[in-house]
């Protein structure tokens, strides 16, 4: 019973931790259009902000947001100078981001190296619930992963700016008749997706070993979570999403292998997306 229990606290934690890592993807895909490829990069970025930060000396915390709004300025440049011109032609805007991918990852090798780098956990240790212990660093990302999603939520669907948002994604048009400026929200949405990006970089570094190529994990990872979840569905599914890709890998695991288990999630989502395309939550 223990075990189950704790198999099924993992797999929680971890599709929580997913959803963080692939809502900045979301955010642009579901609201711009945008198939964001420098996600992974940008990811990567917070991650080595917060270690260079760490390092020098600043707090976890203030690490962590100026790097996720370091991450939303570099958005902002890309934005700016290039995206902002392409929204109407997506396989140029896929390029666009592929380009800065490769550029920012050549970039991070120069100034920082390819050496692996650690950032310390802020809060080690674990909560034990006396049927199940808990992670403490992990449960902590879980919890603002969730925060950031029910923010999104009111955002979207209590505020007068959020009905405008959605409008957007159903009519540009129609929004800017709403009074939406809609260059403004593009660049807007684009930013908060970078800010999320970076956000989830830096607080997913003391889980794992800083490198170059971290965010090419997240990256490949991410669009299933959007995809399999479903295209569009912004919240729910990237939750949905987020757990048959991570969380139920954990579940597998239980029974095989961890390379088996990744395998079969693969497999599954190809199944998911071959009799929905989706993804779960698209309407029918």
């Amino acid at each position: 019973m223990n075990t189950t229990l704790s198999v099924l606290a993992d797999s929680t934690l971890i599709t929580f931790v997913f959803a963080l890592a692939a809502l900045g993807l979301a955010v642009v895909f579901g609201l711009v259009g945008v198939i964001n490829m420098g996600h992974g990069a940008m990811l990567t970025l917070g991650a080595y902000f917060t270690w260079y930060a760490t390092t020098s000396g600043v707090a976890f915390i203030p690490a962590v947001l100026a790097s996720a709004i370091g991450v939303a300025v570099v958005g902002l440049v890309l934005e700016h100078l290039l995206i902002r011109h392409f929204y109407d032609r997506p396989f140029e805007t896929l390029l666009l981001t592929w380009g800065f991918f490769l550029i920012a990852t050549e970039v991070i090798k120069i100034v920082f190296g390819t050496d692996l780098r650690t950032v310390t956990n802020p809060l080690p240790g674990a909560f034990n619930l006396s049927v199940v212990t808990l992670p403490a660093y992990e449960s902590l990302v879980a919890a603002i992963s969730l925060g950031i999603l029910l923010i999104l939520a009111l955002v979207l669907f209590k505020t007068s700016t959020g009905i405008k948002i959605r409008a957007l994604v159903q009519n540009a048009e129609v929004a800017s008749l709403l009074g939406l400026n809609v260059g403004l929200a593009y660049k807007g949405v684009f930013v908060l997706g970078s800010f999320l990006a970076g956000l989830a970089g830096a607080l997913i570094s003391p889980m794992l070993s800083v490198d170059p190529y971290i965010g090419n994990i997240y990256l490949v990872r991410s669009f299933f979570v959007v995809i399999v979840g479903g295209i569009g569905q912004l919240l729910g599914g990237t939750l949905v999403g987020s757990f048959i890709i991570g969380g139920s890998e954990t579940l597998f695991a239980l029974f095989t292998g961890q390379v088996l288990a990744q395998t079969i999630v693969f497999v599954l989502a190809i199944v998911v997306l071959r009799f929905r395309p989706s993804g779960v939550l698209r309407p029918r």
